[in-house]
This record gives structure tokens, sequence and C-alpha cells, in this order.
């Protein structure tokens, strides 16, 4: 009999605990005072999950309190927020990001002001989630507000990408849009990889997966690949995206 009262109480706290880390679906947008948000990536860097924003910048993922959410844009300065028991209870997150201070001329760039739920101020928003290093890194030895870290200046990055864009693909305007390849890689790639294994900055990873959608591979590798191919497929693509990464160094 004490047996299985111990068994039971035993069950009963791994089902609490269970419960209390479990992930559960948040909502949340994200802002800007000028520009509309739209295609940010959006990876949570403690569990296998990512997404795409959506319409007015809004986005749905899974997390717990504690975990980590990297937002990477191509007009907008990276992003980590760490997520709190409040972000969990809300029915809605707000993440406000910042753009490179000198814009993308080649993005078209809406000047429509995104409506911002009433949830939140955005004073308390500003308040509330915070810059850290890695979300914007400086270059100490060459100040320069255009620049991620070793030097690299992300603007003039983004100008090579598409100049080498438009060389393969003389007939085509745009190459940001068409977003299926990148979906599929935030459902099955860890934002480790991108990381840890193909050492790209926050900053550096969706003008990286934009490089890779417009490869002439990028939508059947997308269908029909395992993780493994599709890891290789992005392997190879780092490679070259490095070569003009070298340029600016």
């Amino acid at each position: 009999m004490k047996t299985n009262i111990v068994i039971l109480i035993f069950f009963l706290l791994s089902q609490l605990g269970f419960a209390q880390s479990s992930r559960k679906m948040i909502r949340g947008q994200v802002v800007n005072d000028s520009i509309k948000v739209e295609n940010v990536i959006v990876f949570n860097t403690n569990a296998r999950t990512g997404t795409i924003t959506k319409f007015e910048g809004a986005f749905e993922i899974s997390a717990r309190e504690n975990d980590t959410l990297v937002f990477s844009s191509l007009l907008f300065k990276s992003k980590k927020v760490v997520i709190t028991k409040e972000d969990i209870e809300n029915e809605v997150i707000i993440v406000p990001l910042k753009v490179f201070p000198n814009q993308l001329r080649e993005v078209l760039v809406e000047r429509n002001k995104t409506k911002t739920p009433k949830i939140n101020s955005q004073a308390e928003v500003d308040k509330k989630y915070f810059d850290d290093k890695q979300s914007s890194p400086k270059n100490t030895v060459m100040p320069n507000y255009n620049a991620i870290e070793n030097g690299v200046d992300f603007v003039r990055l983004y100008k090579d990408v598409l100049k080498l864009l438009r060389k393969k693909n003389p007939n085509k305007k745009d190459f940001t849009s068409n977003i299926n390849f990148t979906e599929v890689v935030m459902q099955k790639i860890h934002y480790s990889f991108f990381t840890n294994s193909l050492k790209l900055r926050d900053d550096e990873i969706k003008l990286f997966l934009v490089f890779c959608e417009n490869d002439a591979k990028a939508q059947s590798i997308a269908k029909s690949s395992t993780n493994f191919e599709l890891m290789d497929f992005l392997v190879g693509q780092n490679n070259e995206f490095k070569k003009i990464t070298a340029l600016e160094k």
C-alpha cells in the first residue's frame, strides 16, 4: 500500500513538473514606428522551433518561460528576447525592432505605421525588451553605425548579395518575397546550426536564407529533401555566401 502511495505521489509530481516545463503556443507582433514589418524570421533557440512573421508582423511560436527568441530581418537589427512568465500569460507580446540607420534602398519600404495592440504602450515595451551585445554587435576598432561585428558592413553586404543574385537571375526583379524555402528551413533546421555550424551572426541569417531561396535548386530541395540533404545544401550555399562576406573585411 505504501509503495502504491509513493508511486502515485511520484506520478503526480512528475505530471506537475511536466506541466510547468511544457511549451505552449504564444502569439506576438513585431513592430516599428515608421516601417511596415513583414517576413521577419523568429527562432526559439531553446527548441527546434522557428517561424516567419505574417501580416503586420504577427507571429505564433511554441515557447516556455526562459526560452530565448531571436529575430532576424533585412531592414531591422536582430534582437534577442527572453520569454518571461508574464509573456506566457499575456494574450500578445510586442517586440519592437530598430531599423538599420542606413536603410537598404533596394528593399521596397512602405511608410504606413504599424498598428500596435492596446495591451502595452510603446514605453512599457521599450523598458521590457532590451538589446544585448549579441543582438546589437559593435565594431570597437572602427566605429561605424551601419556595421556588424568584425567590420562587416551589413548594408554593403546586402548590396553585394543582391548584385550577385541579379547576375544569376537577370530577368528577376523580386528576390525577397518567395519564402517557401525559408519556411521549410525554419521547420527543420535548428538555430544552432546557423550560429555554430555555419558561423552566421543573427543579422546575417535572414539575408543568407534570401540568398539560398534564389538558388535554382532551392525549391526542389525544400520539397523532397531529408534534413541531411537540406543541411548539406545550406553548407554549400554558405561557402559561397562567406566569399561575399570576406570581401567586406
